[in-house]
């Protein structure tokens, strides 16, 4: 019997995020009690700040469950408008920021906003998982600018200039960048900015891990560096990562293009209506903390990424480009693709993802998830005894 619901043919483009996938993979085997070292999570390994939740706690008391406007509470775009300043010298008013469902939240809106059937948007390679999919979803074409370790997993004025066409619309900057961990420093980003504009392109900065950063790496946003780049940017930001709160799923979008923002905020209206109000109160306790509150877990990160680093020295299958942001290493394993381990072939580095799954008990996510099909992504938001028995393992696996 034929199903009488059919559903739309779009669908048939539309995939589950992998990295979820793989972690849902990872937890099943953990609950059958299995011992699984999981390098695939993406979120900090910390509770929030006290203050958060303990405001949490005293609001859900106090009530504060009624709908907020659609594009969030003002004070906590005030909130949100104060940081901005404070940490980039951006200037924005309430109403050219919208909260949104988190930072995926954030950018679904942002390019379904922008995108007619067709547009193009770049994608400097590796990306994070989401925005190709997500461009799709809004009737966009995703072009794809691949990087190099020599380059720093960056992109350059030139790789705009080449990939560049008329029906190009926009590009994607992630920087600190998930999941190679690349920071563009400020002359980098002046010579990639230029060549946006020169194009007229939308610049979508993703900025979710501007707090983790290491080796003295400063986080620049484009909507910095000149009056036509703060006009040419909508800067995508979220709470999940500095304040380790992903789960309360606060993300926000920032842009001084009215039509852009009204768009959004109409879209919302239609979508989800406002984010959940506590968690849009507690957000705003986490924004108008002191840094320092914050810089406790990033010294944390900064000490396992040293750790990590350290421990995959100790393989020379993989050749890994120390990450200046973010919380994830990238390593190329691609010399290991041909080789035979443990009686297995593996021809692709998602065979080896299966291999260190199945074998040693580690979870990795593959790179083709990322566009770059020779690496895989070691997730450090994880104590330093599980990185360190984690990665021997590996060594026990990799190393002859």
């Amino acid at each position: 019997m034929s199903d009488i619901v059919e559903i739309a043919r779009r669908t048939l483009a539309w995939k589950p995020s992998p990295t979820m996938a793989l972690n849902n993979r990872a937890q099943e085997l953990i609950r059958k009690g299995e011992d699984v070292v999981n390098f695939t999570v993406g979120e900090p390994d910390f509770e929030p700040p006290e203050a958060v939740r303990r405001a949490a706690g005293e609001l859900a008391m106090k009530g504060g469950s009624k709908y907020t406007a659609a594009t969030g509470l003002l004070s906590l775009r005030e909130a949100i408008r104060d940081k901005f300043l404070a940490d980039q010298g951006l200037e924005y008013r309430p109403d050219q920021i919208a909260v949104t469902v988190g930072a995926k939240h954030a950018l679904f809106n942002t390019f379904y906003a922008l995108l007619d059937e067709g547009d193009e948007v770049l994608v400097p390679i590796p990306y994070w998982v989401t925005y190709p999919d997500q461009i799709l979803l809004a009737g966009g074409v995703p072009v794809f600018i691949p990087t190099t370790e020599e380059t720093g997993f960056k992109i350059t004025p030139e790789m705009i200039d080449r990939a560049a066409s008329p029906r190009t619309k926009a590009i994607v900057l992630n920087t600190p960048s998930n999941p190679s961990g690349a920071v563009y420093t400020e002359g980098e980003l002046e010579g990639v900015v230029e060549a946006c504009l020169r194009h007229r392109l939308t610049i979508v900065s993703d900025e979710v891990y501007e707090k983790l950063l290491y080796r003295g790496a400063r986080h620049v946003s484009p909507a910095s560096l000149s009056k036509e780049a703060f006009e040419a940017t909508v800067v995508i930001h979220a709470v999940s990562k500095s304040y380790a709160m992903t789960g309360w799923r606060i993300g926000f979008v920032a842009s001084p293009s009215g039509p852009l923002m009204k768009a959004i905020g109409s879209l919302q209206s239609q979508i989800t209506s406002n984010p959940t109000t506590l968690a849009q109160k507690a957000a705003e306790v986490a924004l108008r903390l002191p840094d320092e509150d914050i810089q406790a877990m990033a010294r944390v990160f900064a000490g396992r990424r040293e750790v990590v680093l350290e421990e995959l020295s100790g393989v020379p299958s993989l050749q890994t480009v120390p990450p200046m942001g973010a919380f994830y290493v990238f390593p190329d394993a691609g010399a290991l693709v041909g080789r035979e381990i443990r009686g297995r072939r593996v021809g692709s580095v998602d065979d080896l993802a299966g291999l260190l799954l199945d074998e040693a008990g580690v979870a990795v996510v593959p790179g083709s998830s990322f566009g770059a099909p020779d690496h895989f992504r070691i997730s450090f938001a994880a104590g330093e005894d599980r990185i360190r028995e984690g990665i021997r393992r590996l060594k026990e696996l990799l190393v002859p």
